[in-house]
Order: C-alpha cells, then sequence, then structure tokens
C-alpha cells in the first residue's frame, strides 16, 4: 500500500474533536490544517461514534494517516528506577509489576513503556503506562464504527514530553500544565527530560478561566498545587519548579495562564515556543496543541518517547483485513494465493511455537533474577520510608512547639496517627491563644509544612483550675491523603 503524505492527529471524547493535519517533512512540524468541534456526545448512546464519523468526511480522514491520543487522566503511568538497561528484561519487569500499580491483572491491561533515562551504573529510569483494556477497547470502538484505522494510539504524556524536548525550553526546572477537554494534565521537566506527571479528570470548559468567578480557577488551581506538592515531596532535591507553562489544543492559553498565576503565585506564561515546533506551514490559531506536535512528531519517528496503546484485537482485525484484501486482488491467481497463504501460514505458526519457546526460556532464565530484583526494590522502598523523616509525628511535634506562643498556654496531648489524624490538646488563658496557634499552623502549611494546611478546631470548653479560669482546647490535623483519584490508582503522581 503507498504512503499517504499527510498525517492527522486525531483526538475526540464526549466534548470535543480536535484533528492537526501536517505533511510529512524531515523536520519539524508542517501544518496544513487545524480543526475543532465542541459538542454533547456520549459513548453509551452512540452520538459520539456519529460526531467522529461525520467529523470524519467533513475533514476527509480517509485520505490520510491516522493517529490517535488517548489522554493521561484514564489510564495510570509511573515512573520507575529499574536495575536493568535490556529492553526484554524492562519489558518483564513492568509486566511482572503491573499489579502494584493498579487494581486489575495484568491480562485486562494494555501496557507499554518506553526509558526516560540511562544511569552509569547499569539502572534505567523507565516512564510505565498501564490502560485497561476497556478504556482502550472504546476508544477503538469509536474508530472501527467510523471506519477508521488507526496506525498508533498514543498517550498524551508521552507526546507532551516529546513535543517539550523537541522544543528545547531553557529552563532547568519548570512544570507543564495541558488544559485538555476532559481533565488537566501537569508535567514536570528536569533539563530537559521528564521526572514526573499527573492527570486527573475534570470535566470543565477551560475557556471560562477568563472569567474571575469561575469555579475552573479554583479547581485547576488546586489540582496544580497538589501536584506540584506531590513533585516536591518525591523528588531527592526538593525543589519547587521555576515557572509554570500552560497549553491547550483549544482553550485560550493566555488568559488560563493569567488566572492560575493569579490563583497559585507561580510564574506562569502559555506556552508560546510550542511554535517553534512548527517550521513549515504556521502554528494553529486555536490554542497551543503541544499534544497533536507531539504525537505528529511521533508518527513521523520524531519523537522522544515511544508508546503506543493499540490493542491486540486491533491488530488481528488489521491483519486480517490486510489479508483479505490481498486475496481480492489476486483474484486471478486465487489459487497460488490460497498455497501461498497456507505456506506463509504454517511458516509463521512455526515460528510464532519457536519464538513462543524462545519466550519462555528467556523467562524461565530471568525469572529468578526478576523476582530477586523486585523483591530488592521493594525492600530499598521500604528502607527509604524509614529513613525519611519529612511529615514524621516528632517532626509535627517540633513544629507546634515552634509555633506556640511563648507563655500562657501548656499541651496535654499529641496523639499521632500515621495517614489519619494528628489531635492536639492543652490548655491555655484565653481561647484566643489557642486561635492564634491554629492560625499559625495554617499560615506554616501554606509555606513549609503542608500537613499543617488543613488544621481545623476542635473542642473548646471552659474549666476552673486552681482558682482561675482556663480553657481547655482541641486541634485536629487531618493526615490522610487528599489527592483526587483516577480510574485504576490510588492518586495519580
Amino acid at each position: 500500500m503507498a504512503r499517504k503524505t499527510h498525517i492527522s492527529i486525531l483526538q475526540f471524547d464526549e466534548r470535543t474533536i480536535t484533528r492537526l493535519r501536517v505533511k510529512r517533512s524531515p523536520k519539524g512540524v508542517d501544518c496544513v490544517s487545524y480543526d475543532v468541534e465542541s459538542g454533547a456526545w456520549s459513548y453509551s448512546d452512540g452520538t459520539l461514534a456519529e460526531a467522529v464519523r461525520t467529523f470524519a468526511r467533513a475533514h476527509q480522514l480517509a485520505e490520510d494517516s491516522i493517529c490517535t491520543v488517548l489522554p493521561r487522566h484514564e489510564m495510570t503511568a509511573r515512573i520507575l528506577s529499574l536495575p536493568t538497561q535490556s529492553a526484554v528484561e524492562i519489558e518483564s519487569m513492568v509486566q511482572l509489576s503491573a499489579e502494584e500499580y493498579v487494581p486489575y491483572p495484568a491480562h485486562e491491561l494494555v501496557i507499554d513503556q518506553a526509558v526516560l533515562q540511562k544511569s552509569g551504573d547499569g539502572t534505567s529510569k523507565v516512564i510505565a503506562v498501564f490502560a485497561h483494556r476497556d478504556v482502550v477497547e472504546a476508544h477503538v470502538d469509536v474508530l472501527r464504527k467510523c471506519g477508521i484505522d488507526p496506525e498508533h494510539i498514543y498517550v498524551s504524556t508521552a507526546c507532551l514530553a516529546s513535543a517539550l524536548q523537541a522544543a528545547r525550553v531553557e529552563e532547568q526546572r519548570y512544570a507543564l500544565v495541558n488544559l485538555a477537554s476532559g481533565g488537566v494534565e501537569v508535567l514536570v521537566m528536569e533539563n530537559g527530560r521528564l521526572s514526573y506527571g499527573r492527570g486527573v479528570a475534570a470535566q470543565h470548559n477551560w475557556n471560562n478561566l477568563s472569567r474571575a468567578d469561575s469555579q475552573e480557577i479554583e479547581d485547576l488551581a488546586m489540582e496544580v498545587r497538589a501536584s506540584l506538592s506531590a513533585y516536591r515531596r518525591e523528588s531527592e532535591e526538593g525543589e519547587g519548579v521555576d515557572r509554570i507553562y500552560v497549553s491547550s489544543d483549544y482553550a485560550d492559553c493566555a488568559a488560563a495562564a493569567n488566572a492560575l498565576a493569579e490563583a497559585t503565585g507561580y510564574e506562569c506564561a502559555p506556552a508560546k515556543f510550542a511554535a517553534s515546533l512548527f517550521e513549515h506551514g504556521s502554528i494553529p490559531a486555536k490554542g497551543l496543541p503541544l499534544v497533536s506536535a507531539g504525537a505528529a512528531l511521533s508518527a513521523q519517528g520524531r519523537g522522544s518517547l515511544a508508546i503506543s496503546l493499540v490493542p491486540a484485537s486491533l491488530v488481528q482485525a488489521r491483519q486480517t483485513g490486510e489479508l483479505r484484501r490481498s486475496l481480492l486482488k489476486g483474484g486471478g491467481l486465487a489459487a497460488a494465493v490460497v498455497l501461498s497463504a497456507l505456506a506463509v501460514f504454517g511458516q509463521a505458526y512455526y515460528q510464532r511455537a519457536s519464538y513462543s519457546g524462545e519466550l519462555q526460556n528467556r523467562i524461565d532464565a530471568i525469572k529468578e533474577t526478576a523476582e530477586t530484583a523486585r523483591s530488592r526494590h521493594a525492600q530499598l522502598l521500604r528502607l527509604q520510608q524509614n529513613l525519611d523523616r519529612r511529615g514524621s509525628a516528632l517532626e509535627l511535634l517540633a513544629a507546634v512547639i515552634e509555633l506556640m506562643p511563648r507563655g500562657g498556654m501548656t499541651i496535654t496531648r499529641f496523639a499521632y496517627a500515621h495517614n489519619d489524624a494528628l489531635t492536639i490538646q492543652g490548655r491555655a488563658e484565653s481561647q484566643g491563644l489557642a486561635t492564634d496557634l491554629a492560625d499559625a499552623m495554617r499560615a506554616a502549611g501554606a509555606k513549609d509544612i503542608p500537613q499543617f494546611a488543613r488544621v481545623r478546631g476542635g473542642a473548646f470548653k471552659q474549666e476552673m483550675e486552681q482558682d482561675r479560669q482556663v480553657w481547655q482546647f482541641e486541634i485536629i490535623v487531618p493526615l490522610a491523603p487528599e489527592e483526587v483519584t483516577e480510574e485504576g490508582e490510588a492518586s495519580n503522581e
């Protein structure tokens, strides 16, 4: 089949359909057109499939090679450190450890991974993606109903990372907030490499961020702060980002950056460096589509992260379709084609059986090593948790004592329950002293001690003690994680 000269990057959900059409080129992204359509559709009643079908006809998608993108908030992704640099061993380790990160058996998942960095000590930093098969199959079912056979199904995280690395942003450490139609994704880049990622589903219209009273501003700021706090906890240096960039395939990024800067206090700017990726043609007037640009680079073999979630069912259907077309074209040589097909089938069966045996032998050979590595990895994680004093009872007690007034107050009970709550009880000469302590703890929570951010007052009671009135007070600090969860994971990194 002749190679098509144009590529269409198609994204769709129940609210928005976008298509970036590019011409194959040896450098950059040669943009031909960028199309956006909004509406209210549904997977369940077939209206989304009908909308995509109408969109495909109107924009003549059948003439192009099609690649689609699944959003990060519909799956689980983890950045792992693995004790190997072998592609086969990395794939095996990711497959074996899948059930540690998602509550599904491995056979219900579509899994892929890519190496982010190789270290001199023989270890690798890897991003692994775990998508439930139902999510991928629902995406493919819409395409199948529209007669679309995608060459690749990419993940937005890999597309964004590829676009950012190609753009060569100068900051050493920065965050990118991508406003997707059905959610928000936050990436942190360190020295040009992906260091952290988190995606959260959110049914917001990000174009409303220009309104000062919009709920979208508050929700977006909360997710960004939670993501950057999680990044600082997980990073080795504990440093924050220098700047936040905002991108979107459809929203006004300048308005979003201004709103986010006012709500979070971070320096924010639209990701205008996206224009450097479009070496031919011009950047689309709507938004700053870094996801589409990164997918276009990957479709031409120039993406830094190659992650594709094409399911086995689609591969089999594609193989069947190609065989059917070959048989129809060779009607005049039917007998020869049948014999050739049988020979190819026999050879393929033999090769598959041989390869299956070879894979089994490899699995048997590395199984013990993989189990040992997995056990040591778990031991190292437990050791790291034991050595990490951040947020410990002693550290929080020291912080409370530092914040207490120098007189007129006594702590009678300090109860710490890991991942549950911290309860402080005491006596004070006045109710105002207890209130001042709670306010001081909240102020510290906004700066240096994130555990104090959700301080709330408990019971207050006035009593007589040695012929004077004192206040019995209680302060409660919730310690349970507050992060919004997504399907398939307890929290989105």
